[in-house]
């Protein structure tokens, strides 16, 4: 007796491979949060210190803005000092560029006239002369207003101190000529020792008036320096 189904062969099912899970999309490289963040930390930086050169450019350019009207201000009151003490100087001598200026210089010659047994007869004269002529000037000198001049035009305190030491100066080797030239007046009256006595006190003076213009020299210098006007360089003496 057959056994039913004896022999059959059954149909195996193929495997099937395993469902994928969903796969989640890369997010773009710009809107990731910490290149996000680290952009917005770069700009930051950027604008922050965008912010420091624009403000270092301003000051940096309105201070040197200030700086140029300052120096406009100062070469504008050595000018005017300077063209005050030529002018001045100009009327009693010279003072020619690299040289201290030379002063009255008719008192010295008419200091060695008075030494002579018979002086010329305008020896006396040209000291009276002289001696007027010193006392304009030195007043000139005195009256310019150098403090209101100099004040508040950006000049330091020692440059100050140069501008009213050279007038000191100056006013000082004037008015010490002018003595010399009037003792020179009063020892024409004199014969003998006591003229001579005389004369020697006015030479004296003399020598003092070169020792105040060679300090007035020195600081007038130093003063037109320190307004930017460039003096020339002082020359040997021959």
């Amino acid at each position: 007796m057959a056994i039913k189904g004896k022999g059959r062969t059954r149909t195996r099912q193929p495997i099937r491979a395993p469902r994928r899970g969903p796969v989640p999309v890369p997010v773009p490289f710009a809107r990731r949060k910490g290149v996000q963040l680290t952009a917005a930390f770069i700009a930051g930086l950027l604008l922050f210190w965008g912010g420091v050169w624009l403000t270092n450019g301003l000051r940096a350019e309105r201070a040197s803005e200030e700086d140029s009207v300052a120096a406009l201000r100062r070469r504008q009151a050595g000018t005017a000092w300077n063209a005050l003490v030529r002018e001045q100087i100009g009327t009693i001598g010279t003072f020619e560029e690299g040289r201290p200026p030379v002063i009255l210089p008719q008192v010295r010659e008419g200091l060695r006239q008075l030494r002579k047994a018979e002086p010329p007869e305008d020896a006396v004269a040209d000291l009276q002369t002289a001696a007027a002529d010193a006392k304009e000037a030195a007043d000139r000198v005195a009256d310019f207003d150098l403090t209101e001049t100099v004040r508040d035009k950006g000049f330091d305190a020692a440059a100050v101190l140069r501008f009213l030491a050279a007038r000191d100066s100056l006013v000082t080797a004037i008015g010490l000529t002018r003595q010399a030239a009037l003792l020179g007046i009063v020892a024409a009256d004199l014969e003998g020792k006591e003229r001579t006595e005389v004369l020697e006190q006015a030479e004296a003076l003399l020598a003092e008036v070169d020792t105040a213009i060679a300090r007035f020299y020195q600081e007038h210098t130093e003063a037109m320096s320190s307004s930017g006007i460039r003096q020339a360089p002082s020359l040997p003496v021959s």
